[in-house]
């Protein structure tokens, strides 16, 4: 009988203090979460390509890309779903009731599916955009906002993780690098039409006409542009976390690969692009590891923002030149390289504010 009485007088409290915190995580969970979010990524891309390659046969919202699309969604959004009803049940407060970090994602999901039904209403009154206006349309930047917010749960996540212990390595960071791709592909895949890299044509084919001022600024903003999202993303990742080896290949050439499918009618007749990917990517890894940049090593961070960016696009335009030829000048080219780099270099002063010492703040 007293110990009885004594369970349910302890019973209240416990469901209290439950109700107070977070239920646990794990890399379990967060992994499950990134491969869904591949999902999502995967149904965007596919839209994003059938938008590019075949608009004129885009005649309905229900399309097969679309299907992929919202299935991921839905499938992400039923597990946060589910995942909260089960810890409700527990005795988790409901605001409560996610690991740390999925919360947001779960408001992202609610932005998604709104959005989708916008996204519907807007086809419906103004028809089926075409070109850059399905990366401006509102509906489509609404949608980008929820899908940014559900696929980035893992790095929040890890974020959170790794203020209470050190967390290196894949076995610990592989979510958290899934999560930053499928973030960095969303930014570049809004900014589609500014990056160079996925227009090798455009470099290759000489524009007509005597002025080219237009089409040089363009190319310029389509180095700059894909500079400061892949860099903004490094960075980022570098102020909290040892990166494992191997991973700034998989960033830099995971995005690229899945940029050269949303524009695969530009990228397919000059492939020998991809090669400066990957070498690209396996320079920037190898700079990790020699320099081991970090808030700690401030010059070594300000040399590895300034290289990462500078050697990618010093290497597109170099294997372009040696195969098919730009119509660029050596000027143009060349500077462009450098403002590159530069970009990375100014982002780092962001992410990695250095003291009076010379030593980056933490």
């Amino acid at each position: 009988m007293a110990t009885t009485h004594a369970r349910q007088q302890i019973q209240p409290m416990l469901t209290g203090e439950k109700a107070a915190r977070y239920p646990a995580g794990g890399r379990r969970f967060d992994l499950i979460v990134a491969v869904l979010s591949l999902w999502i990524l995967a149904g965007l891309y596919l839209d994003g390509s059938a938008h590019h390659h075949i608009p004129d046969l885009i005649e309905t919202f229900f399309t097969p890309w679309h299907a992929v699309l919202y299935s991921g969604f839905a499938a992400s959004a039923g597990l946060l779903l589910m995942t909260q009803w089960h810890n409700v049940s527990k005795g988790y407060r409901w605001t409560h009731s996610l690991p740390k970090g999925y919360m947001t994602s779960l408001l992202g999901s609610v932005i998604f599916l709104f959005s989708g039904g916008a996204d519907f209403l807007w086809h419906t009154a103004f028809g089926f955009e075409v070109g850059l206006e399905a990366l401006v349309s509102p509906s489509h930047l609404a949608l980008a906002v929820g899908g940014v917010l559900m696929i980035s749960g893992p790095l929040r996540a890890t974020l959170h993780r790794s203020s209470q212990q050190e967390v290196k390595g894949w076995h610990e960071l592989l979510p958290a690098v899934l999560s930053l791709l499928g973030v960095l592909s969303v930014l570049t895949f809004f900014n589609g039409d500014f990056a160079i890299i996925t227009y090798p044509n455009f470099m290759a084919i000489r524009p007509s006409g005597s002025d080219t001022f237009f089409y040089d600024t363009h190319a310029l903003a389509s180095v700059l542009i894909p500079s400061a999202l892949l860099m903004g993303v490094i960075l980022f990742a570098l102020r909290h976390w040892t990166l494992p080896p191997g991973s700034l290949t998989f960033l830099i050439v995971g995005n690229s690969l899945l940029m050269s499918w949303f524009h695969l009618k530009e990228v397919y007749q000059y492939p020998q692009i991809l090669i400066a990917v990957v070498l690209a990517g396996l320079a920037a890894d190898v700079l990790y590891r020699l320099l081991k940049p970090s808030t700690v090593h401030a010059q070594a961070l300000r040399l590895f923002a300034f290289a990462v960016p500078a050697m990618l696009f010093a290497l597109f335009f170099v294997i372009l030149i040696t195969t098919a030829g730009i119509w660029w000048s050596v000027h143009l080219w060349t500077g462009a390289v450098f403002l590159a780099g530069v970009v990375g270099l100014l982002l780092s002063f962001l992410t990695h504010p250095s003291d009076d010492s010379g030593s980056s703040a933490s």
